[in-house]
């Protein structure tokens, strides 16, 4: 039988809160929330648990310094042009930012719990109000088209980040989905079978179908800034 490999111990005096930070980053991003501990940390730096607790108090204290690594190196992009084309690429950046490093996400909705996730969103959140107060539309509807924009961006990174997580994962829920598209009834869902093999691969294309739905949230936006700026009313 064969037995397995020790881990490979760190240096003595390599620790520090930027190498603890970085690979809690590199593990978040590689196993996700449910499976990360202090303990599998440690590990992973190959020293005893207890010598993480002398540069962090606690998982809370490291998640929140990760948090603030990640989102002090990110600043929205201040481009030129009009302010839904300015308004498009800070949204493809954020979307890029959550599904390029799955940890952010994941750090966001712990803070939130904690309640600073307005605070670590906020330079963001700044530069989009801005250019949406800058587009005419009244302070109603420029609040609400904020929280669309944010929410339908965030909730579109998560999808690519929750089906892409594992290899293989997106191609085994793809064919599952052609499957169920082959046994609908042309008779009962004739929309649905004709166009199966356009809706498996929108399925597929994450990012194209996040794009596709984002241009569509400006399209209306540009309408109704220039019909008055004023929200439809409930």
């Amino acid at each position: 039988m064969s037995q397995s490999v020790p881990r490979r111990r760190a240096p003595r005096n390599s620790l520090s809160a930027e190498l603890i930070v970085d690979r809690a980053l590199s593990l978040l991003d590689d196993k996700g929330m449910e499976a990360f501990s202090m303990r599998a940390l440690a590990e992973e730096l190959g020293v005893g648990t207890m010598a993480l607790y002398t540069y962090f108090r606690g998982k809370e204290e490291l998640f929140h310094a990760a948090r603030d690594r990640v989102l002090s190196t990110y600043q929205p992009p201040c481009t030129s042009g009009r302010w839904d084309e300015q308004l498009r690429a800070v949204c493809l950046s954020m979307y890029e930012l959550f599904t390029g490093q799955p940890s952010v996400l994941q750090l966001l909705a712990e803070g939130q719990a904690e309640g600073d996730f307005a605070d670590a969103a906020s330079v963001t959140m700044e530069r989009v109000v801005e250019l949406l107060r800058g587009s005419g539309l009244d302070r109603q509807a420029a609040a609400r088209a904020a929280g669309t924009v944010i929410g339908f961006t965030i909730g579109s990174a998560m999808r690519q980040v929750r089906e892409c997580g594992k290899e293989g994962q997106l191609t085994a829920k793809t064919e599952l989905l052609r499957r169920r598209f082959a046994a609908l009834s042309p008779e009962r869902h004739p929309a649905l079978t004709d166009l199966s093999p356009e809706l498996t691969v929108a399925r597929e294309d994450g990012p194209g179908q996040y794009t596709f739905g984002l241009d569509l949230i400006l399209c209306g936006l540009r309408d109704l800034a220039a019909a008055g700026a004023t929200a439809p009313q409930s």
